[in-house]
C-alpha cells in the first residue's frame, strides 16, 4: 500500500466524519422530535415529526496486486459516499422510509480502477411503505432484503437494494417469510435493473420469489433451530436451501454444530447455463474464552460435468458479490463461483477490548470449474481488525482487511488490502 494514499484516505475520512458530526449527533434510536414514544405516533403529524434519521458515511481504499490472478495487474481506488435515511414513526402500524445514496471517486484511473468502487452514484436508494402488526411486518417498495443468497452485502459504499414485497411473521428463530422481487440495484449502480449480477447473460429477468420458515426448540441445556427455503429466480435457477444448528448455551465454550443442504436446478431460459448443483455442509464452532471464538467449516459441491461451473450453484444476486450462507468461504472471492469439489475454512475472532476486534481466516478451495480440469487449490490467508471510537466520535470506526490468495492455476499470487473509515449515525 502506498503511504501517501493511506494518509490521503485518512484525511478524506476525517472530512467526511466532520461533516457528519456537524449534521448532528442523532443516533439511530433518537427521534427527530421529542415527546414521541418507542417509534410510534398518536397522530398523522407525529408520524413525520417523530421519525428518525440514520446513515452511514464511508471512505474506502482498495489496493490489489496481480488482481484476481492477472499477472502484473495492479489496482488502487479511493472512493467516498454512503447513504442517509429518514423513516417515519409508526401510525396504526404504517410507516414510510426513504434514503439518498451517493458515491464519488477520487483521481480514478481506468487502468487501476476497482469496479466495486468505480462509478459515481447519486439517487434515491430505499423508498418503501411498511405495515407492522404484532409479529407481522409487510414492506413494499425499494428496500433492503436479507434471505439466503439475496442480501445487502454492505461492506461497499452503497448497499444492494431490491424492489418488491417482503413479508415476515415471527422472530429470528420462529418465522414464516415470503418475498417477491421485481428489480434490484447492485452496488455498482444507482438504478434498479431488470438484470442480475451475471452481466454476461443474454436476457432480462422478472426477478425472483421465495418462501421460507424457521423453527427453534429447547431440550434441557441444548437449543435446536433450523430453517428451510425455496427460491425461484426467473430464467436462471430454482433452489432449496436448508440448515440446522444444535448449540449448548450453558457451557462456557458454547459449542455449536451446524449442517446445511443446497440444491439448485435450471429455471426457464437458464440464462447463466444449465444448473444442476448439490451442496452439503458442516460446521463446528466454539469459544476458547468469552472473547476468543473459533469455527471450522466444510462444504462439498457435487460435480456435474454438463452443468454450469461443473455443478456450481447459480446465484443471480450474489454472483461475484458474496458466498452467502455457504459455511466454507473465502473473503475476496465467492465459493459458488469457483466450481465443484470440497471447500474448507477456519475462522478465529478475538474481541480484544470494547473498542478493538481482530480476526483471521484461512480457506482452501479444492474446486474445479470445468469437467476434466485440475483443481484450483485456492488458498486464502486473511487478517482483519476494527477499531471503534467512543465519546464525541462514537459511531466512527476504522477497519482493515488484508490478505493473499494462491492457486495452482497461476504463478502469481493475488494480494488485496481494503481499508474502510466509516461513520454510522
Amino acid at each position: 500500500m502506498k503511504s501517501n494514499k493511506f494518509n490521503f484516505t485518512l484525511k478524506l475520512g476525517a472530512i467526511v466524519v466532520s461533516q457528519a458530526l456537524l449534521m448532528g449527533h442523532a443516533q439511530a434510536a433518537t427521534p427527530v422530535a421529542s415527546g414521541c414514544s418507542a417509534g410510534t405516533a398518536d397522530s398523522l403529524s407525529e408520524m413525520f415529526t417523530c421519525g428518525s434519521v440514520t446513515g452511514s458515511l464511508r471512505t474506502l481504499y482498495y489496493s490489489t496486486h496481480n488482481a484476481y490472478f492477472a499477472p502484473g495487474y495492479s489496482q488502487d481506488t479511493v472512493s467516498y459516499g454512503g447513504s442517509v435515511k429518514y423513516a417515519t414513526a409508526e401510525y396504526y402500524g404504517l410507516s414510510l422510509g426513504v434514503s439518498g445514496i451517493f458515491q464519488r471517486g477520487i483521481a480514478h484511473n481506468d487502468d487501476h480502477l476497482i469496479t466495486e468502487l468505480g462509478p459515481n452514484e447519486t439517487g434515491v436508494g430505499e423508498a418503501y411503505l411498511s405495515w407492522h402488526y404484532q409479529d407481522l411486518r409487510i414492506t413494499a417498495g425499494d428496500q433492503r432484503i436479507n434471505i439466503p443468497f439475496v442480501g445487502d452485502y454492505d461492506w461497499r459504499i452503497t448497499p444492494i437494494l431490491f424492489r418488491g414485497v417482503d413479508a415476515n411473521y415471527g422472530d429470528s428463530d420462529n418465522f414464516l417469510h415470503a418475498t417477491k422481487i421485481t428489480r434490484y440495484k447492485p452496488w455498482g449502480d444507482d438504478q434498479f435493473l431488470d438484470t442480475t449480477a451475471y452481466t454476461d447473460a443474454d436476457g432480462t429477468t422478472n426477478g425472483m420469489w421465495g418462501i421460507g420458515g424457521g423453527r427453534a426448540a429447547k431440550f434441557d441445556n441444548k437449543k435446536l433451530n433450523g430453517q428451510l427455503w425455496y427460491e425461484d429466480y426467473n430464467n436462471y435457477s430454482k433452489m432449496v436451501y436448508g440448515d440446522s444448528f444444535l448449540s449448548w448455551s450453558d457451557i462456557a465454550s458454547q459449542p455449536k454444530i451446524g449442517i446445511q443442504f443446497i440444491r439448485g436446478l435450471s429455471e426457464g431460459k437458464a440464462l447463466a447455463g444449465e444448473v444442476n448443483s448439490t451442496s452439503y455442509g458442516a460446521q463446528f464452532a466454539m469459544n476458547f474464552t468469552p472473547v476468543l471464538k473459533w469455527s471450522l467449516n466444510y462444504d462439498h459441491i457435487a460435480a456435474s460435468a454438463n452443468a454450469y461451473g461443473n455443478g456450481a450453484l447459480v446465484t443471480p444476486y450474489a454472483h461475484n458479490t458474496s458466498s452467502g450462507p455457504y459455511f466454507a468461504q473465502p473473503f475476496f472471492t465467492s465459493t459458488q463461483d469457483l466450481g465443484s469439489g470440497n471447500a474448507y475454512s477456519t475462522d478465529l475472532n478475538w474481541t480484544a477490548s470494547e473498542h478493538i476486534s481482530l480476526g483471521s481466516r484461512y480457506s482452501f478451495m479444492d474446486l474445479t470449474a470445468s469437467a476434466g480440469a485440475s483443481s484450483s487449490n485456492q488458498s486464502e490467508y486473511l487478517v482483519y481488525g476494527t477499531y471503534s471510537f467512543d465519546g464525541v466520535l462514537k459511531g466512527l470506526s476504522i477497519t482493515d482487511f488484508a490478505g493473499v490468495q494462491t492457486t495452482s492455476t497461476s504463478e502469481k499470487d493475488f494480494w488485496q488490502n481494503r481499508l474502510a473509515l466509516e461513520y454510522d449515525f
